[in-house]
């Protein structure tokens, strides 16, 4: 199961939890007779549904966020709405949106929302509120905002110490950036003990593609483009994440001309898999081969300078390096 997939179903087993404890609530607000707080409950127990099963109908990509954004709206405006009008409703709704925001959201979006709630939460209740529970109400918000802070802090902590012992970037599956160098120089031995060929490509999102994306969709662009690699590449090929949208691909075994034929393929193949109706996705491509005096740096280097050129050309382009060294050293002869 690979990472998206398995977050897929952590986030759908967590909505549908949620979703019962939202209906428990709204037939504990019916047996009551609060038929505002009933409402309000019934609401959330359907977008809470709405959500789980979008998350398990999208089991093997990221799930879309346009309803997680519903939610979040809905809290907001029901807990400030309460807090202002219907108050004794569903004000105490209040201590679990900072939470549910830094579960959903980024931490940079999700403190930026969570600090602007926070403000117009402590307005409405200053201006609007007159309850005599308004000052408890307000400390236990703080408790459980101080709460979240520090179970954000300590995932982020986690996070931290995790990332040096990952292998694989959990978006794409490729290996991450701190393995490349030493792989490469594994690599660049075996090739110069054996006598054997050794490429690099290094392989970027065309700008076209990702301009106007946003983080959600470049996110599954990124993640579909990771699958494609993994299925196009043989079994001793590997690949990296460079960047943000670059990767490097190792190539053992493999000369100039045929590292410049998987290169077109690539390209052929994002093309053709990766485009909608709406936008044309391309990558482009730089090629090193691995020459006396290289090393798992130059390699990189000359692939990275390849790549530059190639996108200079526009979209959908493959540069290798030795043309450029040869065009490099015509014009200083001339």
């Amino acid at each position: 199961m690979t990472p998206v997939e398995l977050n897929n179903q952590l986030r759908s087993k967590a909505y549908s939890l949620a979703s019962v404890v939202a209906a428990i609530l709204a037939l504990g607000s019916l047996l009551s007779g609060e038929w505002l707080m009933v409402g309000f409950a019934v609401t959330f127990a359907i977008l809470l549904t709405a959500n789980w099963r979008l998350n398990a109908r999208h089991a093997d990509q990221p799930a879309p966020m346009w309803l997680s954004h519903v939610i979040v709206g809905f809290l907001i405006v029901t807990t400030l709405a309460s807090l202002v009008k219907y108050q004794h409703t569903a004000e105490q709704w209040c201590y679990i949106l900072p939470l549910i925001a830094f579960l959903i959201y980024r931490i940079q979006i999700a403190t930026f929302l969570t600090a602007g709630y926070s403000i117009a939460l402590a307005i409405a209740l200053i201006g609007y509120y007159q309850g005599p529970e308004k000052v408890q109400l307000f400390f236990i918000y703080l408790l459980s905002l101080a709460m979240t802070l520090a179970f954000v802090y300590l995932r982020e902590i986690k996070e931290q110490q995790l990332r040096p012992l990952r292998r694989t970037d959990n978006l794409t599956l490729a290996c991450t950036r701190e393995y490349l160098i030493q792989d490469l120089d594994k690599e660049v031995q075996r090739s110069e003990r054996e006598g054997t060929d050794l490429s690099v490509l290094a392989l970027s999102l065309d700008t076209s593609s990702v301009h106007q994306a946003t983080q959600e969709d470049k996110d599954h662009l990124l993640h579909q483009l990771g699958g494609l690699l993994h299925e196009n590449l043989r079994l001793f090929d590997s690949y990296y994440r460079y960047e943000s949208v670059d990767f490097i691909i190792v190539l053992p075994h493999t000369g100039s001309k045929e590292a410049n034929k998987k290169a077109a393929q690539l390209r052929l193949k994002t093309r053709q898999e990766l485009s909608t109706r709406e936008s044309t996705v391309s990558i482009s491509i730089g090629v090193s081969t691995l020459n006396v005096g290289d090393t798992a740096e130059t390699l990189i280097a000359n692939a990275r300078k390849a790549l530059t050129v190639a996108r200079s050309k526009g979209n959908n382009h493959t540069v290798a390096y030795l043309d450029i060294a040869t065009t490099e050293e015509a014009n200083l002869a001339g």
